[in-house]
């Protein structure tokens, strides 16, 4: 601001535009603050002949860098310069945070933006703001370094106040404020643009952020959402409600724990009969009932005796119906149904549901074998879980938490497995339909290595096979494949825990069909 000659030791001259960087106060004194030159030297000044220079952090970060490289270019520092040392990198070090924070902000901000001028998810316009940030890296000269420290972000690492100052904050908090308010009042119903506007936040706006609104208040919005469902008539109402519980539910596992421990489960399941009965049944209503209960049936949670009951047999026989006469009209009809093919695989993922969550009670009597047991055909169910078992495809998986769990229980498997636990439901599938599942077993044997569940899951399903069915088809093979396996304790010297059951499994098999032994 002004030149100044020191007249005090410690103290510093300087002249008219001069730059310094300010270090930390450490004495009372407001009149002289302690600054370094960009030369390196350092000392006190007068502050009423400084002033604030218009300079960026990166700037500033420069410029300390420098002084840095100055002081290190010297032979030996004295005591006061490593204190000025230590000043100057606590200094770097909380303009580098604050930079971080803006670039955060900034990111955020920015895909904020593309998600409301686009029909873009939260993680797509994410993911096509990254893809462009790299593009402007690799082919842009000179980039700003701010966008170099905005493609440099932990995405999954965004604060949550910088969350909180997004579009998407300030909408979900005007809708949960309205449904909650009309929570006080059952008689006051929820305008349809609200559900509607929901429903658009829940599909594509920020997951942390909707995670945090779900949770407040020990999930009061997602009990609130559930009883709104369970007064709602209006299908137009229900609908949204439907879809918005559907993706709150595979948000995080302890909605899951909420939602079945309340009415849903029977609430749907009412639902779901009342309209699998109907003389015209509304497709899209028992579509959106079935996924929902689907979602909440994946937990570790089971259902209590009361809910049992309620989606037992008669639930069971009417997503059977639903899968043998859609699946009749759908290849009776010239025109394939789309809606009739959502419904029938929607019907197959809550079969798996259901037999997963009634095996957690108990797996003996499952209400699921019980039901299959009485019918002389299922042909459509049949073909289904043939089709995932084939493709190696667990439909519920995706709803179950940890999907890369390897110890997770394969849902298709375990109700194959229950279907060959008695001659009842084994007579289902026809010979060919048999073979079929025969050579699928067998590629699996062949295909997974020692200690791959996928193996160990199939060894146990064929040993059921054969005490229900005793097939001669390709027996020689699997004598082939059963001798391989024996002879892995050789071969990789100290078994591990999953090839010492399968080992137990096989010596069941030879134990029970000793042919296998003399074919090997």
């Amino acid at each position: 601001m002004y030149d100044f000659q020191a007249p005090y030791e410690g103290t510093l001259s300087f002249v008219e535009n001069d730059l310094f960087v300010t270090l930390k106060r450490t004495n009372k004194d407001h009149e002289w603050v302690h600054v370094i030159k960009l030369n390196g030297e350092n000392g006190y000044a007068p502050a009423n002949y400084l002033t604030v220079a218009t300079c960026s952090k990166i700037e500033e970060i420069k410029h300390i860098d420098d002084i840095l490289k100055r002081i290190a270019s010297k032979r030996s520092a004295s005591r006061d310069q490593a204190a000025v040392i230590e000043n100057l990198k606590e200094s770097r070090m909380k303009l580098e945070k604050e930079l971080e924070h803006l670039a955060a902000k900034q990111m955020y901000e920015l895909t904020s933006l593309v998600r409301h001028n686009t029909r873009c998810t939260f993680q797509q316009a994410q993911g096509a703001i990254l893809e462009t940030l790299k593009y402007m890296q690799e082919n842009v000269l000179h980039i700003p370094n701010g966008i170099e420290r905005m493609l440099n972000t932990d995405t999954d690492k965004i604060t949550m106040d910088i969350r909180r100052g997004g579009i998407d904050s300030h909408h979900l908090d005007r809708l949960v404020g309205l449904i909650m308010e009309f929570a006080s009042d059952q008689e006051t119903d929820v305008p349809e643009e609200t559900w509607n506007e929901m429903l658009d936040l829940t599909t594509h706006a920020d997951r942390a952020l909707l995670i945090a609104a779900l949770e407040r208040h020990d999930c009061a919005l997602l009990l609130q959402l559930v009883h709104r469902l369970q007064a709602e008539t209006s299908w137009r109402k229900r609908k949204p409600i439907l879809a918005i519980l559907f993706h709150a539910l595979q948000l995080l596992p302890t909605f899951v724990n909420v939602a079945i421990n309340s009415v849903l489960p029977s609430e749907l399941a009412r639902d779901i009969q009342a309209i699998g009965t109907a003389k015209d049944i509304n497709k899209d209503r028992i579509y959106w009932s079935i996924r929902v209960l689907t979602v909440t049936l994946c937990c570790q949670e089971s259902l209590s005796f009361a809910q049992h009951n309620e989606l037992g047999e008669n639930l069971i026989a009417l997503l059977v119906d639903v899968l043998e006469t859609e699946s009749v009209s759908i290849a009776t009809s010239d025109e394939k149904d789309q809606e009739c093919l959502t419904i029938t695989s929607a019907a197959m993922h809550l079969m798996l549901a259901l037999y997963r969550q009634f095996n957690l009670v108990s797996s003996e009597n499952n209400p699921i074998l019980l039901c299959l047991a009485n019918r002389s055909m299922c042909d459509s169910l049949i073909e289904k879980i043939l089709l995932l078992y084939n493709r190696d495809d667990d439909p519920i998986k995706q709803y179950l938490g940890d999907q890369n769990d390897e110890n997770q229980a394969d849902s298709v498997s375990s109700l194959m497995l229950g279907l060959f636990s008695g001659a009842e439901t084994a007579k289902l599938f026809y010979t060919a339909d048999l073979e079929v599942l025969l050579d699928v077993i067998l590629r699996r044997l062949t295909d997974y290595g020692p200690g791959d569940k996928r193996r160990s899951d199939a060894l146990q399903l064929y040993h059921a096979i054969l005490r229900v069915k005793c097939p001669d088809y390709k027996k020689g093979d699997f004598a082939k494949c059963l001798k391989v396996i024996r002879g892995e304790s050789d071969k990789f010297g100290s078994p591990s825990t999953a090839m010492q059951q399968d080992h137990h499994k096989l010596m069941q098999i030879y134990n029970e069909f000793p042919d296998f032994l003399e074919m090997s």
